[in-house]
């Protein structure tokens, strides 16, 4: 499972830096030349606490941009590496509904938002209490659903989506629930997940097809595609789904690439492209 530490890196990112997605902070206005009197020290901001919860998920619901965003930074802080002892209260204490707007900013154009909340989506994912919630509860329909559309899209924290899925996928009780995720419009009769290309068999499947011979390494569409085979390797192990997935192209996609590997067998590391194909 994946924990995303407050450091910079491709899939660690520290949003109290200005970058990477934090809204919330700007450059300081220029001071004019004519003033006389010193500007006062900024107040330094409130840790978040548990009790912001509420006035957060209301601004994210209601807000849009920097509001939201900055917002949903807040929630990200709240289960960052250093409170993970907030993780599983903020999903399974009954209190708070957090998955729904950090599905909702899945879906925004902005990428701030989208990407703290992808932050926060695969830190709740860690706790197994928190998976089952997740994947099975009343806001999994959205979660998945949020998740599969920014991969669909390709947008470009994809292989966050990919991750977090992934984390979700280490719950066997889930997996075959997981792979029947095919959404149709409301009021809709249902459709098969492979007859849906919205759902997320279909949606793997056009990854892997369109992914390079040979991934760039350390590129975020060989991080989307390590990943998601290693969520395919997960969702494999019911018999159910590896029927599903020997109907599509899912498994010529992975031998290809094995064949396409450049790194010999001996330096397969654990979680790398070839060590997820290969199982």
């Amino acid at each position: 499972m994946v924990s995303f530490r407050k450091k910079k890196s491709s899939k660690n990112v520290d949003t109290t830096t200005g970058k990477d997605g934090d809204a919330a902070n700007s450059p300081d206005a220029k001071v004019e030349e004519t003033q006389t009197e010193p500007k006062p020290a900024p107040v330094p901001s409130k840790p978040p606490q548990m009790e912001d919860i509420p006035d957060l998920l209301e601004t994210m619901m209601t807000e849009k941009g920097e509001k939201s965003a900055a917002a949903t930074k807040r929630i990200y802080e709240l289960c960052d590496v250093g409170h993970k002892q907030n993780r599983v209260p903020m999903v399974c204490s009954g209190k708070y509904d957090v998955l729904t707007p950090l599905a909702q900013c899945l879906t925004q154009e902005s990428g701030d938002g989208r990407h703290l909340a992808c932050l926060a989506l695969n830190n709740l994912s860690i706790p197994t209490e928190n998976k089952r919630v997740m994947a099975l509860g009343p806001s999994s329909s959205a979660v998945i659903g949020g998740l599969c559309k920014v991969i669909a899209e390709e947008m470009q924290d994809f292989y966050l989506c990919c991750i977090c899925l992934m984390n979700l996928s280490f719950l066997e009780a889930s997996i075959t629930t997981m792979l029947q995720h095919s959404p149709v419009a409301e009021g809709s009769d249902p459709v098969a997940p492979l007859d849906n290309p919205e759902s997320l068999i279909r949606i793997l499947e056009k990854l892997l097809n369109n992914a390079p011979a040979v991934p760039k390494s350390g590129s975020g569409k060989s991080e989307g595609v390590r990943w998601a085979c290693g969520l395919i390797k997960n969702l494999a192990k019911s018999e159910e789904n590896a029927a599903l997935f020997g109907k599509t192209d899912i498994p010529k996609c992975v031998v290809d690439n094995i064949r396409n590997t450049t790194a010999p067998p001996s330096r397969w590391t654990s979680n790398s492209l070839e060590d997820h194909k290969q199982r």
